[in-house]
């Protein structure tokens, strides 16, 4: 998930020249689509104070049959116009026909997005390494007053500027990871304005426990099953890991490399990680850093997924032990000593304890926190998709997903990994459900 401090155009990342007033076609934009900016107000109840311009990515075929499609990309902090040539590889030809495609920069992303060097260098893109606090202390400070304007209703909000700015009366929403919750929370606030949902690789509407409870406890029968499925594994991953965490590898680490490893980009049926594993329990550890280089969110830049953003919106969105207490510190230790253990495994309590999240926003000044609509039954007809090799986001997930819409259809993809629509079975289900 992740957002930021904004400005101008992504399609300045695109070398392209607009205004930031209204929409210009740019020699720069994808061929077909047209760049332009929307401003909005960094804070919606006061509309006449600061603004953030936030680039736009819009398919020319604006009679299209079936309206417009939105695309949402995930952290929070990735950007969506300079994504969109890429993304729209996932769509089948007959949506791309028969929808308008938009996606545009959310609030705190892209060229223009919050950029704190310190935090990028140490986390990158990354959900779970633990960050330095001095880096999250520089980061909190570059932001400076406006750090509690980038929750996702910050979002929400924009989006519906987007629409009316865009002159239709619904949108289609598609959201991968984090742009799944911004999906769900748009349909839970504009319930009237969304003709479909889309929801990959789902985060619940409800939000989820910040020291990774849920997702420790999926592991272990990821791994399981993906053993199961390889012939040439003969070992017991999840004993092995649990080994590993035991005995001083990093948990956080290891949550990262996996979780990685799990992308549909990547290696979704995480071939080779058994060996690796039972490898570094035997003393070889050759394989694990290897695998430790290649699956790092490190190297990310500011501007493809921005730390800054990233903590900035999770430290609003989501509910810490401390909530409302001054003593966080305390209420962080008692919180960890009642986790159960079992739970974890084959994580461990420090594993949970030591959460970018929780180690993050121990320290993030208190900010505004983001408020959702009360009610909790998503109206719109949705499809949700889920690979059962997913190590980002739990099944359980998608399953409470699932029970708390009116309509909803849910479709888990064996053997596919953390954001289904670049899988070709992923892409079929969109296609037969945004066609129906």
């Amino acid at each position: 998930m992740r957002l930021i401090r904004l400005g101008p155009l992504l399609c300045l990342l695109l070398l392209v020249t607009t205004t930031c007033s209204g929409p210009t076609q740019s020699a720069g934009c994808a061929q077909g689509y047209t760049c332009t900016t929307l401003r909005v107000p960094l804070d919606h109840q006061h509309p006449d104070g600061p603004t953030l311009d936030l680039a736009v990515m819009a398919a020319d075929n604006t009679d299209a049959p079936r309206g417009v499609l939105l695309l949402l990309s995930g952290g929070p902090g990735q950007p969506g116009a300079s994504l969109l040539t890429r993304l729209r590889n996932n769509l089948h030809p007959d949506v791309l026909r028969e929808y308008r495609l938009v996606m545009f920069d959310e609030r705190g992303t892209g060229a223009n997005g919050i950029n704190c060097p310190a935090l990028q260098g140490t986390v990158g893109g990354s959900d779970f390494l633990t960050p330095p606090a001095e880096a999250v202390d520089e980061c909190a400070q570059r932001i400076g007053a406006g750090l509690g304007y980038y929750g996702t209703p910050d979002t929400v909000e924009d989006i519906e500027l987007l629409r009316k700015d865009l002159k239709v009366d619904w949108l289609t929403v598609d959201g991968t990871s984090y742009g799944s919750f911004t999906a769900a929370q748009y349909g839970l606030k504009y319930p009237d304005h969304v003709q479909a949902l889309v929801l990959d690789s789902v985060v619940p509407h409800k939000g989820f426990d910040p020291m990774g409870v849920d997702l420790m406890a999926a592991t272990g029968g990821v791994l399981a099953a993906a053993c199961r499925q390889d012939s040439t594994c003969t070992t017991d991953p999840v004993a092995d890991l649990a080994w590993l965490v035991q005995h001083g590898v990093s948990g956080t680490d290891l949550m990262e490399s996996l979780s990685v490893a799990s992308l549909n980009s990547v290696n979704p049926s995480l071939k080779g990680i058994p060996s690796i594993l039972h490898a570094a329990r035997n003393g070889d550890d050759t394989g694990l850093k290897e695998l430790f280089e290649q699956t790092t969110s490190k190297g990310l830049s500011y501007d493809t997924l921005s730390a800054g953003l990233h903590m900035a919106t999770l430290c609003s969105d989501l509910r810490f032990p401390w909530s409302g207490k001054a003593d966080r510190a305390s209420a962080l230790d008692t919180a960890v000593r009642r986790l159960d253990p079992k739970r974890l495994y084959p994580y461990d309590v420090a594993t949970a304890r030591n959460q970018l999240m929780i180690q993050g926003c121990l320290r993030w000044p208190a900010g505004r926190v983001s408020t959702y609509p009360a009610t909790q039954e998503l109206l719109p007809r949705t499809l949700i998709l889920h690979g059962s090799n997913d190590l980002f986001c739990p099944l359980e997930w998608a399953q409470w997903e699932q029970a708390h819409a009116r309509s909803a259809k849910l479709v888990v993809v064996p053997g596919s990994g953390h954001s289904v629509q670049r899988d070709p079975r992923g892409q079929d289900a969109v296609r037969a459900f945004l066609l129906v």
